[in-house]
Formats: C-alpha cells, structure tokens, sequence
C-alpha cells in the first residue's frame, strides 16, 4: 500500500519514563493514534465490486501459476497436488500480492483464497538454508504471522501452506487454543518462519 503521510498523533501520559532496567530478552511495545485520512488506495478502480476477470479476455484454463511469477518449487509441490491452474481469486492477487501491495479480497469458500493470499507469503519468506537469512534482523524468529478466525481454519490454512512449502525448508508453525501450550511453545523456540494462528 502506497502511503505518503507520516502524520501521526501519540496520545501523552502522565507515567514515569525514566529509564529501567529490563532484561535483554523483554520486547518494549509502544502504541498511539495514526490518522489515515492521507493514505490512498494503490489498487485500480473497479467498476464493480467482484470483478469477473474471465469475462476480461483472461484464459485462466492457459495460465499457470509459473506466469504469475511463482517460482519452481512452489509451482512444482502444486503439481503435485494436482493444482495447474489459478481459480479467479488467486488471478487477482497473486500479480499484486507478489508486488508486495496490500489487498483485500473475497471469493466463496474452496475457491483459492488460501494459496491466492498464502502463496505470496510463501515468496516473501526466506527460509534458514537461503541466501539473506543470516541477514534478517532477527533470524530464527517468525516472518510472518496469519490470523484466522478459527481452529479447524487454522489448521487446514496451516497444512495447505507446508503442501505449498514442500520443497522449501520454510518452517510453518500452528497456534491455538485447546491443546497443551508445551509443543506448541517447543516449536516456536525450534523455530518457526510463518505462524498461522487464531486468538
């Protein structure tokens, strides 16, 4: 998302900033108030609120993930699986999400939108045997973190992902509730690149 405003209003207080000590392991966290009046869309106008892409001259039967800019091992675990072809969702944002611009989708349930949003994810994460990663700011730590709503979502956005994954070394790591904390605390201390998660 393009943004060229960096107004922004942080609420004061009046608590005690004074330096203290903390342990090298604690995260500071800080919050305010960012006006979003300035910020403007970067997706084009649409003149309706579904775009149907196939009536656009698109041929989504002749398009292959590869022509969106996937890469092999991506578009290879997919074959696998018997997936060639992109649903309509995943035409729309795979070419933006690839760019890095934020979107907002819908689609009907078991039409894409997992891999339309997860695969870009899957590209923009670089896993412990890749070039950069001794680069990150903080390696061995998350990249990315879904949110969903539920837990049986959270598992099945959870494996379609690792599917995706296959022939990366992306660590994909589940959260939620309902199940002992323990190995689910051990596997983020193994590591994890993406967590997918509900409250």
């Amino acid at each position: 998302m393009t943004n060229t405003s960096t107004e922004a209003t942080v609420p004061t207080t009046d608590v005690d900033t004074t330096e203290k000590a903390t342990p090298a392991s604690s995260v500071e966290y800080s919050a305010g108030v960012v006006r979003l009046g300035n910020i403007k869309p970067a997706a084009p106008e649409v003149e309706e609120a579904t775009p149907d892409i196939t009536g656009k001259g698109e041929d989504l039967d002749k398009k292959s993930f590869a022509d969106f800019g996937v890469t092999d091992p991506i578009v290879d675990a997919l074959e696998d699986k018997g997936i060639t072809h992109l649903f309509p969702i995943q035409a729309l944002t795979l070419g933006p999400a690839l760019d890095r611009h934020d979107i907002i989708g819908q689609a009907k349930t078991g039409t894409g939108k997992t891999l339309g949003f997860g695969i870009p994810v899957l590209e923009d994460v670089i896993a412990p045997d890749e070039e950069g990663y001794e680069d990150l700011l903080n390696p061995n730590k998350p990249q990315a973190l879904i949110i969903l709503p539920t837990r049986e979502l959270t598992k099945q956005v959870a494996q379609d992902l690792r599917e995706a994954a296959k022939y990366l070394s992306t660590r994909i790591v589940e959260i939620y509730g309902g199940v002992a904390f323990e190995p689910q605390i051990e596997a983020l201390e193994r590591g994890a690149d993406i967590v997918v998660g509900t409250p």
